[in-house]
């Protein structure tokens, strides 16, 4: 096996996201109309020249911070979960020592967004492992490859030989 491996899921966005991008560009092109009744009427209409704007700038915001990739990292001692959004920027979701990890399996009942770290498209498809830890008795949701899920087995096991993990 091998000390380090990557792997990268892509999701596909949400429509109900993309539908932020396209109202976002909406108003902030709306707000500018404010800008001209501003120059040629009154001043007041630039503050609904702020308020468009800034509801459109929140808007494709939110849109920009969408995950469109996941990238999975698994070493001997730690596993590293980062998010890709739209803008490629990466943000790390989980950075998790194996020592700290209560169990490790398929995932089979709900997911609550309160208590799961999700990072992979849907948490009722097929392959969702769940690998809870100690922290605030957190789950973290993902979807390995087959490889990847044997490396963490095999860390875990090498860690601490009674812990809970899956046999299949």
């Amino acid at each position: 096996m091998t000390e380090q491996y990557t792997q990268t899921v892509d999701v596909d966005i949400p429509r109900f996201v993309k539908r932020y991008q396209f109202c976002g560009i909406l108003f902030i092109l709306f707000s500018l109309g404010f800008v001209m009744v501003a120059i040629f009427l009154s001043w007041y209409a630039l503050i609904g020249f702020a308020l468009f704007f800034a509801i459109g700038a929140v808007n494709l915001h939110i849109y920009n911070s969408a995950a469109k990739e996941y990238i999975y990292e698994v070493s001997t001692e730690r596993l590293v979960i980062a998010k890709k959004d739209v803008l490629n920027k990466t943000k790390r979701i989980a950075n998790i020592l194996f020592k700290d990890v209560n169990g490790f399996s398929s995932l089979e009942d709900m997911y609550c967004e309160d208590t799961d770290i999700l990072a992979c498209s849907d948490p009722y498809s097929e392959g969702v492992y769940a690998l809870s830890f100690c922290i605030d008795n957190k789950r973290l949701l993902f979807a390995p490859d087959e490889y990847m899920t044997e490396l963490i087995k095999q860390n875990l096991s090498a860690i601490c030989p009674e812990r809970e993990t899956e046999d299949e």
